[in-house]
């Protein structure tokens, strides 16, 4: 796709787009990485499903049918938008849940002495899943490792690992501490040339900055958190079809031909599901504000679009990575530049515990975070206790240069 020059961001009406920022007041919420706000567009659906059609959907008569539209236009949108087959994706209750879920659908495929690798970079709901399952089967895990400094991951680390009888590697876009993206494709394609291994990326921290297309990267399990991604609590998978061909149900049996059903053993949830449609809208809408050709394909607006949202991110990160990087109190964690990551950014304060400087922050209207957010083996590789963990700041499209000025500021008072 050639470039499509677009307008720097419209803040304003971005704003305007996430109700929870009205009554925000002088409060700054840089806590986006465990959870976005959620946009009106999203707020509209939920509103009139739960209001209107509150029946089981797919029923001839009105409201169910109408219902069942709701839940069929979130489902294409979404295939639509991540570029793949309807019948390659699976909406369920969340990421940790489909990954525990795909980890009962592929382990039965995985005999004694297999091998699978694990990136040790991974959030654990991309690591315990397989681990145990792999501890059931008498598979072997080979861990990925990261450099005990930066965290980062180097794929030369990585090929030594894989042999003739390794099945999947597992690692992540972007990790929820560092911030920093991962090559994916050209992991993908290494693996690849080396081995005859399956590729599982967990996305969750990358999918609120870029939509990317699981099939362009060339992965073969690939998820991601709507709620992480201004939407419903929703988890959306793609399974290739290779993937699916080694992948056992995990529905009702006579619920195995549905595609919408074969990997989520709770059901869809309905509202939640439809609410989906509504990220899409928000994302179209901002597209066209931007003054980015409706005439373009939904991947290409958001490719584009893409490039818009991680300049304005960038500027955000930049000055809370400057202000950090010139401080011999705290141990900033992951790339100390704004290229090739988000404006997730986590340190260790020397002087203070990490609860204490985001308690400090928290009494002067920021909202920071601080623990481990599920990256134990991260932190333990880094050297960090993770009964303490990491102070993390996180800042999305949606945050202005001014919350970030306020964050730098406040922070600089708290550290001393």
């Amino acid at each position: 796709m050639t470039d499509i020059p677009a307008a720097p961001l419209d803040l304003a009406w971005v704003r305007s787009q996430f109700p929870a920022l009205a009554g925000s007041g002088d409060r700054v919420f840089c806590a986006n990485a465990g959870g976005t706000f959620v946009a009106e567009p999203v707020l509209a659906i939920l509103d009139d499903y739960q209001r209107r059609l509150r029946v089981q959907p797919y029923s001839p008569f009105e409201p169910s049918r109408e219902a069942g539209q709701a839940m069929d236009r979130a489902r294409e949108g979404w295939a639509d938008a991540l570029g793949v087959p309807l019948a390659r994706l699976t909406f369920g209750p969340s990421s940790s849940a489909n990954s525990y879920v795909m980890a009962q659908a592929l382990a039965p495929g995985w005999d004694a002495g297999d091998e699978i690798v694990v990136a040790v970079q991974d959030h654990e709901a991309n690591q315990g899943a397989w681990r145990r399952a792999a501890a059931a089967r008498g598979v072997t895990v080979r861990d990925w490792p990261v450099d005990p400094v930066t965290g980062e991951l180097d794929p030369e680390d990585l090929y030594p690992l894989l042999g003739p009888r390794t099945r999947w590697v597992f690692f992540t876009q972007s990790s929820n501490i560092l911030g920093g993206t991962n090559p994916v494709r050209a992991i993908a394609a290494a693996i690849r040339e080396r081995s005859d291994a399956l590729v599982a990326v967990d996305a969750v921290a990358h999918a609120p900055h870029e939509l990317c297309s699981p099939a362009d990267l060339g992965v073969d399990l690939y998820l991601f958190s709507v709620y992480k991604v201004y939407g419903p609590h929703q988890g959306i998978l793609y399974l290739s079809e290779a993937a699916e061909a080694q992948a056992m149900p995990q529905c009702h049996y006579f619920l195995a031909g549905d595609s919408h059903k074969r990997f989520n053993p709770t059901g869809p949830q309905h509202a939640a599901v439809a609410g989906c449609a509504g990220v899409l809208d928000y994302f179209d809408a901002l597209a066209e504000r931007q003054g980015i050709a409706g005439a373009l394909s939904r991947r290409e607006r958001l490719a584009a679009l893409g490039a818009v949202l991680a300049g304005h991110e960038a500027a955000l990160a930049g000055p809370l990575l400057e202000l950090l990087a010139g401080r011999e109190d705290v141990r900033l964690l992951g790339r100390p530049g704004t290229a090739g990551r988000s404006a997730t950014v986590s340190f260790v304060p020397m002087r203070q515990t990490p609860a204490a400087v985001a308690a400090a922050l928290q009494r002067r209207g920021i909202g920071a975070e601080s623990g481990h957010f599920y990256a134990h083996r991260l932190l333990e590789a880094l050297g960090v206790d993770p009964a303490s963990g990491v102070l993390r700041l996180s800042f999305v499209h949606y945050n202005s240069p001014q919350e970030v000025a306020q964050t730098c500021e406040a922070l600089a008072s708290v550290l001393g």
